[in-house]
């Protein structure tokens, strides 16, 4: 990494310090710190760390660069400056946050769920669709079909065929909506995780599955996390943060462009979703095996009964904890 840099002409000190640094599964990143100068440096991995084989094309990095650019232009505040690109490296370098900032989802997993946050959330995922809403510059930087194809819709819904086979051709047919769906720009990873907190301050990294599509699956993508982590720990709090975070977006996008986002379709991905988080390549890590199982079998019940609002599933959800 520290050749990578100095071949990019970065001068660095004889005693540079480079350290690496928790992250997701798809990518190494590393703190630098040399001299006065402290920042990170991010590299896809082109097999992601989880235990089946998930291999992706590491071309992903450059739509995070170009994200982080995008929303950075239009709103700094929400994300973490870059200061130099490599998109043929498939790397880039992007200014260290000190202070408190820890991911929104250490806040959670140690009972601070603060609404405040989901809402500053909600807020800002709404503004980020809506300043690349039918945005052609955004739809030519962001033509990532191929990567979302990889990274979500073949991981999450497709490895689902052979556990689920009565689902097939519901989750053909939603890949397909999802992918037709062209609006906006999706962060594609919208999670606790890849929300740092300090304060009431937020930040929206790992953006490497930015894709220029479907809203809904942003929106169900936080929510399903919430609603897992209710499940988990019973506690309600969670469905609350979830209601707070989708009023929050619902409130800064507007009618107009929310009339365009289908109910039915957004509750389905939800669902979707929680249940890939049990059979898919990436299962959530803090469900134990008693509660998978029933899990599994009250979303199988839920998705019999075709949900077309999505205060239903936050109810649902409700009813998980106070009958378990």
């Amino acid at each position: 990494m520290l050749d990578l840099l100095k071949e990019k002409g970065f001068q660095l000190a004889n005693d540079v310090q480079l350290t690496p640094l928790t992250g997701g599964v798809s990518c190494d990143i590393h703190l630098v710190e040399s001299g006065a100068d402290t920042f990170v440096v991010k590299r896809a991995l082109a097999k992601l760390k989880v235990k089946q084989d998930w291999y992706a094309n590491t071309n992903r990095n450059c739509y995070e660069q170009r994200y982080l650019q995008y929303v950075g232009e239009h709103l700094p505040e929400i994300v973490p400056k870059v200061i130099a690109a490599y998109e043929h490296d498939n790397f880039f370098v992007m200014e260290f946050l000190s202070g408190d900032f820890r991911d929104w989802k250490k806040w959670l997993l140690e009972r601070q769920v603060d609404n405040k946050i989901a809402a500053l959330i909600g807020k800002s995922l709404a503004q980020i669709h809506a300043l690349s809403w039918d945005d052609p510059k955004a739809r030519a930087l962001f033509d990532s079909d191929v990567n979302f194809h990889e990274l979500r819709l073949s991981p999450y819904f497709e490895a689902m065929f052979e556990r689920h086979p009565q689902l097939k051709l519901v989750l053909k047919d939603l890949c397909d909506s999802i992918a037709k769906n062209k609006q906006c720009l999706v962060h594609g990873d919208f999670s606790p995780k890849n929300i740092l907190v300090d304060g009431q301050q937020i930040k929206i990294v790992d953006c490497e599955v930015a894709w220029y599509g479907d809203p809904a699956f942003d929106i169900a993508f936080m929510l399903h996390h919430l609603l897992l982590k209710s499940y988990a720990f019973k506690d309600a709090s969670f469905i609350e943060a979830a209601r707070v975070f989708y009023q929050s977006y619902v409130d800064q996008l507007g009618q107009k462009k929310l009339a365009t986002i289908s109910p039915s379709h957004l509750c389905l991905i939800t669902q979707m979703l929680m249940l890939a988080r049990i059979d898919g390549k990436s299962p959530v890590e803090y469900l134990d095996p008693q509660s998978t199982n029933l899990l599994r079998q009250n979303i199988l019940q839920m998705l019999s009964e075709k949900v077309s609002d999505i205060t239903i599933i936050f109810d649902w959800a409700s009813h998980q904890i106070s009958s378990n």
